[in-house]
């Protein structure tokens, strides 16, 4: 007998299986969750879709059952779908198209799915191969449930604490660029215009086609315009937005504001007169927006005021 936790797991990927072969997008996001709250679910997940001998039974029973017979076959899991039944030969129908293995070839179900967070939202979630992930404010990124070995950044900043194999080394894609994990933590923002690359412990290696560069501990890269500038940082501040705190060192206001904004949610537009300064020192997250504004203010030296949209700092 299976343990109630496994049951009741499996219960939710048949559920899965069925509710998306007209799923919504909501259902595609909900699907998505369901994935990354435990790392055993795609496992699960995967064992239904190619249960073809298991689910034979089912589609027998389906074309002996009257059309018009409505029937729930999981009635244990009303509370994960939509407040509707399925019709019996309809479901069966769909479990057989699984069961033939023609599910993921149609494009239904690819095995790529995106995670993303909102402007002062953070997600933190495991991979199956026991990597994990820390994804900051207005962020996208790509995953794919057969490989937790690959990962596209589409934008914004995550932190990566990767399970290391030197046999299948983790590759993160951003744009024609490839961040390959050496044993490593490291954290990446991707914008408009640059990609920066830090690492906090161990190494990894970039690869943009044209240049190939090992990055231990402590080693910084930005990447953008063609142009690549290597630096360095204490290994101790790289990803300190995951502890809430932002750490700069003669970093330009616009990275400054851009920052606010993606940790906290607070749209931040810069007077004129101030965006081509520059702010060394740390700013704490933590507190509500009015101590933060305040906490700001006195930091930058410069006058924080609340508007309709968010924050405007001027002189």
């Amino acid at each position: 007998m299976q343990p109630l936790a496994e049951q009741t797991m499996r219960d939710a990927a048949i559920a899965w299986h069925l509710r998306l072969t007209d799923g919504s997008d909501a259902d595609w996001g909900g699907f998505a969750d369901w994935l990354e709250a435990d790392p055993r679910h795609n496992d699960i997940y995967e064992a239904v879709c190619d249960a073809d001998l298991a689910l034979e039974p089912a589609v027998e029973i389906a074309r002996e059952a009257p059309a018009e017979v409505e029937v729930d076959p999981f009635p244990e899991m009303a509370q994960l779908r939509p407040a509707r039944r399925w019709m019996w030969p309809a479901m069966a129908a769909s479990v057989a198209f699984a069961a033939l293995g023609t599910w993921a070839g149609s494009g239904l179900l690819s095995s790529d799915y995106s995670v993303r967070t909102a402007p002062g939202e953070t997600r933190t979630f495991a991979l199956s191969d026991g990597t994990r992930i820390v994804l900051n404010g207005g962020t996208e990124i790509v995953l794919d449930k057969s490989d937790p070995r690959v990962a596209t950044l589409k934008g914004g900043e995550a932190q990566f604490t990767v399970s290391h194999d030197a046999a299948r080394p983790f590759t993160l894609s951003v744009g024609d660029q490839r961040i390959v994990d050496v044993g490593t933590v490291f954290n990446v923002r991707s914008g408009k215009d640059v990609l920066r690359v830090e690492v906090a412990e161990g190494a990894v290696r970039f690869e943009d086609g044209m240049t190939r560069l090992r990055l231990n501990a402590g080693d910084t890269l930005d990447a953008g315009s063609g142009n690549i500038v290597e630096g360095s940082k204490p290994a101790a501040e790289i990803g300190g937005w995951t502890r809430g705190r932002l750490v700069y060192h003669d970093a330009p206001m616009v990275e400054v504001a851009a920052d606010i904004t993606r940790a906290r949610g607070i749209a931040v537009e810069l007077g004129s007169d101030i965006s081509h300064r520059r702010f060394s020192g740390v700013i704490q997250l933590d507190g509500d927006d009015v101590s933060l504004q305040k906490r700001v203010g006195t930091l930058l030296g410069l006058k924080v005021t609340a508007t309709a949209d968010g924050w405007s700092i001027t002189r």
